[in-house]
C-alpha cells in the first residue's frame, strides 16, 4: 500500500515542477464542468490583456512633441533678420575700399596746382612774357617752336642769370649761327630763330621776363628769392635799355650789384 502513495506524491511533485499544457487545463475544466452541470467559462469572457504599446502611446507622443518644443529655436530679433537679409559686400569691394585713401592721395599729388598770381617785377615779366615769349615758347612754357622752359630746363641752359640775360638781349643773329650758347654741356648750337630784345624792352622788362622764365616757370629758388629782393627795392631805376652789341655778362651783374648797393645806401 505504501508504494502507490510514493507514487502519487512524486507525481504531485512533479507537477509542482513541471508545466502543464494549454490543452489539459482546457480539458480539466470542462470535465469540472460536466460533472458540476455550469458551462465552462470562455476565453473571450476573460477582461482583454492591456495593451501596453497603446497605454505607451500618448505618453510618448507627449515626450516627443515636449522634445520638439525644446529643439524649436527661438524666433529672431527683427535686427537679426534685417542683418540677414542685408546685401553683404563682396570680397573685391572691400580691397577697392581698403585701396581707395591711397589712389586719392597718389592721385590728388598728381594735379596741378594752380598758379601763385605774379607781382611786382614778376608780374611785369609775366605780362612781357605772354605778349613776347609765348608764341614760341608756349602760355606756360611747354615749348613749341622755342625750347621748353618748364622743369628747370632754363636753369639746366643758363646755370647764370646774367648769361641767360645776354642771350635775350642779343639772340641768335648777334651769337651767330653755329655757335654753342648757355652752358656747354648742354651743347645748345645756334640755328637761328632767337630775336633780340635788347632794343625793343627796357632793362626792367628784360629782367623782368627772364626772372619770370626762371623762377615762376623753371621752378630757380634763388631767382624767386632775387625776385621778392627786386620787389622790396625802393626806387631801382635799371634805367633804359641794354646794347646788344656791347652787353657781357660781367656788365649785367655789376648792374645788379651797383643797384641794390645804392639802395642799400
Amino acid at each position: 500500500m505504501s508504494r502507490p502513495q510514493t507514487t502519487k506524491t512524486l507525481c504531485c511533485l512533479g507537477a509542482s515542477v513541471t508545466e502543464i499544457p494549454e490543452h489539459l487545463l482546457k480539458r480539466a475544466a470542462a470535465a469540472r464542468a460536466a460533472k458540476s452541470g455550469n458551462p465552462p467559462e470562455e476565453e473571450d469572457s476573460k477582461p482583454p490583456a492591456e495593451d501596453k504599446s497603446a497605454r505607451l502611446t500618448p505618453k510618448t507622443e507627449e515626450t516627443t512633441s515636449q522634445t520638439e518644443e525644446e529643439v524649436k529655436p527661438a524666433p529672431l530679433a527683427p535686427y537679426h533678420i534685417a542683418h540677414r537679409a542685408r546685401h553683404k559686400i563682396p570680397w573685391w569691394a572691400a580691397s577697392v575700399l581698403v585701396l581707395l585713401p591711397l589712389w586719392a592721395f597718389t592721385y590728388v599729388g598728381t594735379l596741378e596746382r594752380p598758379p601763385k598770381e605774379s607781382t611786382g617785377v614778376l608780374a611785369i615779366g609775366e605780362a612781357v612774357y605772354g605778349a613776347r615769349c609765348a608764341s614760341c615758347h608756349g602760355a606756360t612754357g611747354g615749348g613749341g617752336s622755342g625750347y621748353l622752359l618748364t622743369g628747370g630746363e632754363v636753369i639746366q641752359t643758363f646755370p647764370s642769370l646774367a648769361d641767360h640775360v645776354v642771350w635775350v638781349v642779343q639772340g641768335s643773329d648777334h651769337v651767330g649761327l653755329g655757335n654753342s650758347y648757355g652752358d656747354p654741356l648742354r651743347n645748345r648750337i645756334v640755328n637761328g630763330g632767337m630775336p633780340g630784345w635788347g632794343d625793343v624792352l627796357t632793362k626792367e622788362e628784360l629782367l623782368g621776363a627772364v626772372l619770370y622764365e626762371r623762377a615762376y616757370l623753371s621752378g630757380s629758388a634763388d631767382d624767386t628769392a632775387l625776385a621778392e629782393s627786386v620787389d622790396h627795392t625802393d626806387g631801382l631805376d635799371l634805367g633804359g635799355y641794354f646794347d646788344p652789341i656791347t652787353i657781357t655778362p660781367g656788365e649785367v651783374s655789376e648792374l645788379l650789384a651797383s643797384a641794390f648797393h645804392d639802395d642799400e645806401n
